[in-house]
């Protein structure tokens, strides 16, 4: 129990919208001497490190998979976690259990003590769950980590280590309160893990991102592949009619590389099934295939049923991940405008639905009006709430005022309801839906993280009063 509260009562930036992103608040050096005082685990296996703004976990995922089914022992560390903190720490596809957790925490807290009573001070929540990912990473005895960064890239913590591959997904302006106000700013914040002579991909679109990226690879004497420039996927699926029972909805996802990358040579002619939806999972996808092709020209044997594999049945929890039916229910953790516009997209695209419910709650970090004007001009009905977990919501009735002030602005017709939680909204659409209703829940890990807790407790009312009067 003290080893448990050693870790949940350090500095935890992701509970709040306070803490500059600044040598100040993220020390590299600090986080260098508390894994000096562990081993240095981190340099226990070779290493694909993923920065970006959205996508990263997802690429993550997908390149982890894809190491695992080669038959490579995988260690996955993605943040923030969903329900549980084990959830952050994944190997060989399944999170640790509660007992690994609790049995590696002693020697971290040790470290922690005597890290905080050097010149380096405490280190932070995420510095301890990121040092407890390599110890449980080197302890498994993995072949292969994969390291999603937490926050920007230069100072993040995870940038202490030496990888192989370097992969910067997209870049967009979220949360341009800690990395910058332009994008050739934030992209110079990610493009901080890129390490000299190490290969980097990146899947940046926008001209002034891409040029940065582009400098910092020459700068430091890196290969470089570019989404657009030297590679590209594109996914094609058919509308899923929601009057009809719900079956598995995977796109057709097509690659393309250019020389001087090698092609894909797979036998399905560079067709390939992709479990997530969604344009956006079409670049991610890409990505993880030119990983699969960088690696694979540096040696490791990855094999190309593997990759289909990966890609096919790979489903990232909250990434337009379908949950429930009757109604048909997805929760998304799109948590900025220009996810939230990805994800409008999609369901546009991929259900054939008669009325779209939205339940949204959001960060106050966020830019807030700009996700609430797209929700209000694409839901037939959209539910504002707030969530429980996490100090940095956005108050319902706030968010209940903006959405009706932009409704009232743009003259459309729009059902509008508030709940104080995301039970009582759950509730409310479980009573109230049609056999072609699509639900969305969305706007942040929290709410997603909420609602598939409100999912599960509904379901295991059901079962209680199907037993109670069978």
């Amino acid at each position: 129990i003290e080893a448990v509260r050693n870790l949940l009562d350090r500095i935890n930036n992701e509970r709040t919208v306070e803490a500059p992103y600044n040598q100040q608040s993220y020390r590299l050096a600090r986080m260098t001497y508390l894994l000096e005082l562990l081993g240095s685990p981190q340099n226990a296996a070779p290493i694909v490190h993923i920065a970006g703004t959205k996508g990263k976990g997802s690429v993550a995922w997908l390149i982890a998979e894809t190491l695992r089914r080669s038959g490579l022992r995988t260690g996955l560390y993605t943040s923030p976690h969903l329900e549980h903190l084990e959830e952050r720490f994944v190997i060989q596809g399944e999170p640790i259990s509660p007992a690994e957790l609790i049995e590696a925490l002693p020697k971290l807290a040790r470290a922690a003590d005597q890290c905080t009573h050097s010149e380096h001070g405490a280190p932070t929540f995420f510095e301890m769950t990121t040092a407890l990912a390599w110890m449980l990473f080197q302890h498994a005895g993995t072949d292969a980590n994969v390291i999603e960064v937490g926050l920007g890239g230069r100072l993040a913590s995870t940038n202490v280590c030496h990888s192989s591959l370097c992969i910067i997904t997209s870049i967009s302006y979220d949360p341009q309160q800690h990395l910058g106000n332009t994008l050739d700013l934030i992209a110079g914040e990610k493009a901080g893990i890129i390490k000299p002579g190490v290969p980097v991909i990146h899947g940046a679109k926008a001209p002034e991102a891409r040029d940065v990226i582009r400098s910092v690879a020459r700068d430091h004497g890196c290969s470089l592949w570019e989404l657009g420039r030297d590679f590209e996927g594109e996914g094609s699926w058919q509308r899923l009619d929601l009057s009809r029972s719900a079956r598995a909805h995977r796109s057709v996802f097509t690659f393309r590389s250019h020389p001087p990358l090698p092609p894909l040579s797979l036998a399905a002619g560079g067709s390939l099934a992709l479990r997530m939806l969604g344009a956006h999972q079409a670049d991610n996808a890409s990505l993880a295939v030119a990983a699969w092709l960088q690696l694979r020209s540096q040696g490791w044997q990855l094999s190309e049923s593997a990759l289909a594999e990966a890609l096919a049945e790979t489903q990232v929890p909250a990434r337009i991940e379908s949950v429930a039916q009757h109604p048909y229910t997805i929760v998304d953790s799109a948590h900025n405008e220009a996810s939230i516009a990805a994800l409008l997209e999609t369901l546009e695209n991929a259900f054939d639905a008669e009325r779209r419910t939205i339940i949204f709650a959001c960060s106050k970090d966020k830019k807030v009006a700009e996700m609430v004007r797209l929700l209000v001009h694409f839901a037939d009905r959209l539910i504002v709430t707030q969530y429980r977990s996490n100090p940095r919501f956005v108050p319902v009735e706030r968010l209940e005022q903006m959405a009706r002030d932009e409704a009232s602005r743009s003259l459309r017709r729009i059902d509008l309801f508030s709940a104080p939680d995301i039970s009582t909204a759950m509730d409310f659409v479980r009573r109230d839906h049609r056999p072609k209703d699509l639900v969305c829940v969305t706007g942040s890990f929290f709410i997603a993280s909420e609602a598939k807790s409100a999912i599960r407790s509904a379901r295991s009312l059901d079962d209680q009063i199907r037993d109670s009067t069978s």
